[in-house]
């Protein structure tokens, strides 16, 4: 219990300062910065938890479940803050996507080596199986920003792909709240957990491929406008 609130206290101090940056900035010119100060928040916290994760931490799960809770949210304020007063500028949307590819795919493949010795089995091959595919789905993603991006294209994320990182916070989430659940209780939580990424993971490839024809579809209509 003293663990659990020494964890809600320090959320609620990092809260604390960023909404004390915010207000405090809304009077002048440097409120531009606070988006791209809650993606760095963000990108410092995804390093925090590679480096707890592939320490196999295994007495940290709830710290490594609150920084992956962390990391979403500030997905989500720095988005909200930078619409909110409009202030959406070329260097935080590079930030944002940096700090969601960095984060779900080191992730990934984390969870990759992890199943990868498991026993043979219809959810471990079928899990392994999704998670290649999402990573060769957030290669091509990759570079097709990169390829916008030096093009001067428009590289902002669509419906797709925004749908498509959502149901990835949720399933890193899901992975990691369940061991913390495993080691509060002192069980394992296999079905659930296998069952809950199967869904996840198949539906956030389908809105990955869905993100690479908008980007194709985008750009094409670029050139030809040209």
């Amino acid at each position: 219990m003293r663990t659990i609130l020494q964890y809600w206290g320090y959320w609620l101090a990092l809260i604390r300062f960023v909404r004390g940056i915010g207000l405090k900035n809304l009077t002048n010119s440097n409120l531009i910065n606070l988006p791209n100060s809650i993606t760095a928040i963000g990108i410092v916290l995804t390093i925090w938890l590679i480096s707890l994760i592939w320490s196999q931490s295994t007495n940290n799960h709830l710290l490594i479940f609150l920084l992956a809770v962390g990391v979403g949210f500030s997905d989500f304020f720095d988005g909200w803050t930078a619409r909110r007063w409009q202030i959406i500028t070329s260097v935080g949307g590079f930030l944002d996507k940096f700090r969601d590819k960095f984060f779900a795919c080191s992730i990934f493949i984390y969870f990759l080596t992890e199943l990868w010795y498991q026993a043979d089995g219809i959810w471990f091959v079928f899990i392994k199986g999704l998670l290649i595919w999402i990573l060769i789905i957030e290669s091509f993603l990759i570079t097709l920003w990169i390829y916008g991006f030096i093009k001067g294209f428009d590289t902002a994320a669509h419906l797709g792909g925004k749908i498509k990182t959502d149901f990835y916070f949720i399933a890193i989430g899901w992975w990691f709240f369940l061991q913390w659940l495993g080691n509060l209780f002192q069980r394992r939580f296999e079905e659930q957990l296998y069952l809950g990424l199967v869904f996840l993971l198949s539906v956030a490839s389908v809105f990955g491929i869905i993100s690479i024809a908008g980007y194709l579809q985008r750009y094409r209509s670029i050139k030809n406008s040209h």
